[in-house]
């Protein structure tokens, strides 16, 4: 362990575009940082054992990569562990820093992926929405037209039927 407390607790910081320059010898904390103009947010917070090799195969890089490319500057910052830390214990402040900072892609569902899904979910509830809206029309149309209930019925199934086999 290191009796140096500068040494201990130096941060250092790169350009996501520079990321081959992180150290693969050492564990780590490490802060992905969005920064566009004066404003700069942590964004996630992990632990790695190699951070070179964390990032290069992380399961956020496409979201990193995105926001990178739309002008936000990305950058990951990392703090080197003092040498005997166990994993254990890394994953504990790492914890530690994600409560104190609650950064957003650390919750699973702000990921790509959870978003496509909540956006297709919505989609379909649209849709069907829109199907159950031509079929209250069509009934309203045939309760005026005097027919009895199970016209009614049998004309619904045949409407829906017809229905699902156009939009398939």
């Amino acid at each position: 362990m290191s009796n140096n407390t500068n040494e201990a607790f130096r941060l250092e910081e790169v350009a996501l575009s520079n990321s081959h320059l992180l150290p693969d010898d050492k564990k780590a904390i490490y802060f992905v940082t969005v920064m566009q103009g004066e404003s700069k947010k942590i964004i996630f917070i992990g632990f790695a054992q190699n951070l070179r090799k964390k990032i290069a195969t992380h399961k956020r890089k496409l979201e990193f990569e995105f926001l990178d490319r739309m002008g936000y500057q990305i950058n990951i910052s990392w703090v080197v562990l003092p040498d005997g830390t166990r994993e254990k214990e890394g994953y504990a402040v790492q914890r530690c820093y994600i409560r104190a900072f609650e950064p957003k892609l650390n919750d699973d569902l702000n990921s790509i992926p959870m978003l496509q899904a909540e956006e297709t979910r919505r989609q379909n509830e649209n849709w069907e929405q829109g199907q159950y809206g031509y079929l209250d029309k069509q009934i309203e149309n045939w309760q005026h037209s005097g027919d009895d209930q199970e016209t009614l019925i049998k004309k619904i199934w045949e409407a829906g039927k017809e229905r699902l086999m156009v939009s398939s």
